[in-house]
């Protein structure tokens, strides 16, 4: 295999395992928002940021050597390999693609449900804000001066 596949193949790999942690961040954020840990839900999504950044500054680099591998391995002719280094560099790209592929299909899928939770939540808030201007007169403070209560009054 040339270099550019063997460095392809590295980016993959990378983007595959970035994909991954960024998997194992969205169930672990879960757990924050049953246990309605705010400060851990925050942790977690600047976490998850972080790993979309890292995912995202992958891009340039596999686009450029992507055209590279492109040509070397005449992706239109995959079956038709030149030499067995061809055939084990295209056999190897095939998994690491299909592995992306599952992969971010997962995230895709609890990226979803991190959605639904998310939106839930704002139902809730938005829920507790009504009640609270709904009954936030009923237990208002008296609005004439608040009398302090004497030691030993309202004792019999």
């Amino acid at each position: 295999m040339s270099a550019e596949i063997d460095q392809y193949l590295s980016l993959l790999d990378r983007r595959l395992s970035l994909l991954r942690e960024l998997a194992e961040q969205l169930v672990a954020c879960r757990k924050e928002f049953v246990s309605m840990n705010l400060e851990g839900m925050y942790g977690r999504i600047a976490q998850q940021e972080d790993i979309c950044r890292k995912i995202q500054s992958l891009q340039p680099a596999m686009n450029f050597i992507q055209q590279t591998c492109a040509r070397q391995l005449q992706l239109k002719k995959l079956d038709e390999p030149r030499t067995p280094e061809d055939a084990a560099g295209a056999k190897r790209l095939r998994e690491v693609m299909s592995d992306l592929r599952n992969t971010q299909d997962e995230v895709s899928r609890l990226n979803r449900i991190h959605a639904a939770y998310l939106h839930r939540c704002g139902r809730t808030v938005n829920m507790l804000m009504n009640y609270l201007v709904n009954y936030a007169f009923t237990y208002a403070r008296p609005t004439g001066p608040v009398m302090p209560t004497q030691p030993g009054a309202g004792r019999s």
